[in-house]
C-alpha cells in the first residue's frame, strides 16, 4: 500500500492541473464578456436575474480593485477563486448542442448580463462586494473577516 502513495499523489496532481490546462486552451482569444458569461452561468445559472448581475459585479469590482488582477480574464482564472470555472456547467457552454433549451436560454441571459455589466449599463447591486458564497453549501473561513453587503438569491455578498 505504501508503494502506491507516490502514484496517488501523481494522479491527484494531474486531476488538479487538467482543468487549468483546459482553461488556458479555451480562454486565450475569448472576449471579456464571453468569459464573464461563462462564469455567471457556471456560478449562478439557478439564481434570479439580479443574482446573476450580482455575480458579474463581484468580478467587475475585483477588476476595478487594486487588490486583484486588473483584467476580467485574470480575475476569473485566478487560482482558487471561482469554483465554477472548468466544471461541468462551464465546459457545457463550449458545446451548446449538449445544452437543454432552458440552459441555452439561461446562457443567453448570462451573455446579455455580462455585456451590460462590462459596458456599465447595469448598476452595482452588491455595494462594492468582491466576494460571495452560498451559505447553504459552504462556510468559508475568509468570510469571517468581511462585511456582508447584501443577500441575493442563495448568495451572500461580502466586501473585503
Amino acid at each position: 500500500m505504501v508503494k502506491n502513495i507516490p502514484l496517488l499523489i501523481l494522479i491527484g496532481l494531474v486531476l488538479y492541473l487538467i482543468p487549468a490546462v483546459y482553461a488556458k486552451e479555451k480562454k486565450e482569444n475569448e472576449p471579456d464578456y464571453m468569459l464573464l458569461a461563462r462564469l455567471i452561468f457556471s456560478e449562478a445559472a439557478g439564481e434570479p436575474g439580479l443574482g446573476k448581475i450580482a455575480v458579474a459585479w463581484v468580478v467587475k469590482n475585483r477588476v476595478i480593485s487594486k487588490k486583484f488582477p486588473n483584467t476580467y480574464k485574470d480575475v476569473i482564472f485566478q487560482r482558487m477563486q471561482f469554483t465554477g470555472v472548468n466544471f461541468s456547467l462551464w465546459r457545457k457552454t463550449y458545446y451548446p448542442d449538449k445544452m437543454t433549451t432552458q440552459e441555452k436560454k439561461v446562457f443567453e441571459e448570462c451573455v446579455d448580463i455580462a455585456k451590460k455589466v462590462i459596458q456599465g449599463v447595469l448598476s452595482d447591486p452588491v455595494f462594492g462586494a468582491d466576494h460571495y458564497y452560498n451559505p447553504k453549501l459552504a462556510s468559508p473561513y475568509w468570510a469571517k473577516n468581511m462585511r456582508i453587503t447584501i443577500k441575493i438569491g442563495n448568495h451572500l455578498f461580502l466586501k473585503s
